[in-house]
């Protein structure tokens, strides 16, 4: 890549980085409004939706759109309820007032977890009264409650691919910051739809964790998968025969070759690595087996220990060559899955040194998946 190429990309992730943080926070903008129209309104006709009580001093009828313009862009079609006895809403006017300082606040609470004071202040500043601890309650687990909703849906019962791969975030553990690890999978439905099948805390080296995750994917539908697209870690390995034993599995090649360069020295990797990467970018595998054999011939004497790394898992790193050409792209890499990691860190990095406790890490880790719209893949190409 040149240098104005690598200028061009830098831009880009910050515009794309931007307009995802704008979209997350126009995400939690819209849960804040919404959850706080609904307990405007309740106190309003003295009763909670579907309540029935001698209280009650009127009824819903319905509600309109709006659009509320904010910082961080326009929300459209925000529900705002009605009532028989003509019911107005103050929020807009006050959120208007301090739109910035309600905006960053309002943000925090769904993801950096803030306290249940901070909550509090938010929904008064906004309503203009003191803030029930029940209202404080439900607009602080809004998000928390749609995220445990999302983690309990049903799955395809097949999928074409799924990638599986772990990060690390830091999180503050006694008020020290740690690194914690989280585990995911990325899954493309038979009609090449991608979504995040799900995610959790775990280690990466610990196969009980993987085994958890992917115990997961089959108690929630999933019952074939095509082609598991992994690194080389031994406890996933372990935790896939035990619960995909007849799928088959790719080997990222980002990651295998940065392993057998490894072994050669760095004066001479860009020579290596010029005749090792063109064997995964052959019009077939039967070319593929071709240069790996001259690969190996070529280097054997010299760098012993770079092909034995090659050898090891070896077939695995080819087994993509069997999918549909236009697919290849997609699935001879982990890339999909740690493109979701990056997005994820871009965000946390700039908006927080550490999260708060785990929860806040995994809240922040569904408010981001919750605004990607992915792209498919063609499915109908051989």
């Amino acid at each position: 890549m040149t240098e104005i190429q690598a200028a061009q990309a830098t831009v880009l992730d910050k515009f794309e980085f931007q307009i995802l943080a704008r979209e997350k926070m126009r995400a939690a903008i819209r849960v804040t409004f919404v959850t706080l129209l609904e307990e405007e309104v309740s106190a309003f006709i003295g009763a909670q939706r579907y309540e029935r009580t001698d209280r009650r001093q009127g009824q819903r009828n319905g509600t309109y759109p709006r659009d509320l313009g904010t910082s961080v862009g326009v929300i459209h079609g925000l529900t705002v309820p009605r009532t028989r006895q003509g019911f107005r809403t103050q929020l807009f006017e006050r959120y208007h007032r301090r739109q910035a300082d309600l905006d960053q606040a309002m943000s925090a609470m769904f993801v950096y977890g803030a306290s249940t004071t901070r909550v509090g202040e938010v929904v008064e500043t906004l309503t203009g009264a003191p803030a029930s601890p029940s209202t404080v309650s439900r607009v602080f687990h809004t998000l928390e409650d749609e995220f445990e909703t999302w983690k309990k849906r049903p799955l395809a019962a097949h999928y074409r691919y799924i990638f599986l791969d772990g990060t690390y975030f830091s999180v503050i553990y006694q008020q020290e910051g740690q690194k914690m690890p989280i585990l995911a999978a990325v899954g493309i439905a038979e009609d090449g739809q991608r979504e995040v099948l799900g995610f959790r805390v775990g280690d990466r080296e610990n196969h009980l964790a993987w085994e958890d995750l992917l115990q997961d994917l089959r108690d929630r539908g999933v019952q074939q998968v095509d082609l598991f697209i992994t690194d080389g870690g031994a406890a996933m390995l372990k935790a896939l025969d035990l619960k995909f034993s007849t799928s088959a599995r790719q080997r990222c090649i980002h990651h295998k070759m940065d392993n057998i360069l490894s072994y050669v020295p760095t004066s001479q990797r860009d020579q290596v690595e010029a005749d090792l990467k063109p064997i995964f970018y052959q019009q077939n595998r039967d070319q593929a087996d071709q240069l790996a054999a001259a690969f190996r011939e070529k280097y054997r004497a010299i760098y012993p220990s770079a092909i034995e790394c090659l050898d090891r898992d070896w077939d695995a790193c080819l087994t993509f060559y069997a999918f549909p050409k236009t697919h290849w792209k997609t699935i001879r890499t982990n890339n999909v899955i740690e493109r979701l990691f990056g997005e994820v860190k871009r965000r946390s990095h700039k908006m927080a040194a550490a999260f708060r406790n785990e929860n806040s890490c995994l809240l922040m880790f569904y408010a981001v998946i919750r605004s990607l719209k992915f792209q498919k893949i063609a499915v109908s190409a051989k």
